[in-house]
């Protein structure tokens, strides 16, 4: 049965002594804020990020690179710089805390979220593919909502609703020429979506394990293997290697992939992966910023509006924070039986 209505505190409060007594009471003097601002800022910082580099990537597809191989660069960059960090090597948690088949989704998550994207890109209205993927929010909400077996709060669903309409009105969805639906593109829009909330739920666990940084490591050498593989018999990337168009690669690959995902990670083991994946939802806001000052591209009213109703999403994600206990200090902290 789902429990519709809120937990009774003194009812949970007395269980988590029962399971883990030793951590409750660190917790509670030290525990994490599922809505603290630092965490906030850090998703905040890396959809910044994102939408910086994905105007670096449009130049790029100008420029004649294929999306896949920029796909695969930002991969293998990712995992070659991860690897110069001693804590990459390092696991922090137990395999109960997170198994090893956890690591290789994450990674399969990251190789795919992307390919999925932009095929969507190329076959629907760039505005239909990005509401698609924006869905991915809402899917971690109730896959949560699911799995916890109770219904998700005021103080995520709220500002997921206000999350998913400004990403509606930021894209111009409402006014826009959407054009005629392709399939195969509502298909991937889709599927972008799922491994946007995929890598999002999975990245929680694989820190509890790894840490931020191994985790993502981790991830990105998976995601590589499954690129360079691709790649191999398609023979070399030549427009992704030449001269002209090597800095923005490797822009796109640190500044647009290796930061932002270990921010995004970083953040998601201290605000739980619903609160995460929602401030996310920055990124098309900070696209449409970035390409009224890059670009000359204004922004109209009803961009305005989406980019009002996005940021009272956060807004309203830090003033209903509350103590949380945090899956990775959980399942990191030697206490019997793992949370």
């Amino acid at each position: 049965m789902y429990q519709l209505g809120p937990p009774n505190p003194g009812a949970r409060r007395a269980e988590e002594r029962r399971v883990y007594p030793a951590q409750v009471g660190q917790h509670e003097a030290t525990g994490r804020h599922s809505g603290g601002v630092v965490p906030l800022l850090a998703v905040a910082l890396a959809a910044l990020l994102w939408a910086v580099a994905a105007t670096v990537a449009r130049d790029l597809f100008d420029a004649g690179v294929p999306p896949i191989q920029l796909v695969e660069a930002r991969a293998v960059i990712s995992a070659l710089g991860l690897a110069l960090i001693p804590a990459a090597w390092r696991a922090t948690g137990t395999r109960e805390a997170a198994p090893t088949w956890i690591v290789l989704a994450l990674g399969a998550s990251i190789a795919l979220v992307n390919a999925a994207y932009y095929t969507a890109i190329a076959r629907l209205a760039v505005a239909v593919a990005i509401v698609l993927q924006y869905l991915g929010p809402g899917m971690v909400v109730a896959w949560t909502a699911f799995t916890r077996r109770r219904r998700p709060p005021t103080a995520v669903l709220i500002p997921v609703l206000l999350a998913f309409a400004g990403v509606v009105f930021v894209s111009e969805v409402p006014g826009g020429e959407l054009g005629t639906i392709d399939v195969i593109g509502l298909g991937a829009g889709l599927a972008s979506a799922v491994f946007f909330a995929a890598y999002t739920m999975q990245s929680e666990r694989a820190a509890a394990r790894f840490g931020s940084v191994g985790a993502v490591f981790r991830a990105f050498a998976a995601a590589s293997v499954i690129w360079v593989v691709y790649q191999v018999p398609q023979g070399w990337p030549q427009a992704l290697f030449a001269s002209e168009n090597i800095a923005k690669v490797l822009f796109v690959g640190i500044a647009g992939t290796l930061m932002p995902f270990l921010l995004y990670v970083w953040a998601v083991g201290r605000l739980r992966s619903e609160r995460a994946v929602i401030a996310a939802t920055l990124e098309p806001l900070f696209a449409g910023i970035v390409a009224w000052l890059w670009l000359d591209q204004l922004l109209s009213l009803l961009q305005i509006v989406g980019g009002v109703l996005i940021l009272a999403a956060v807004l309203w994600l830090q003033l209903s924070g509350r103590p949380e206990v945090s899956t990775s200090e959980e399942t990191m902290r030697p206490a019997p039986p793992p949370g």
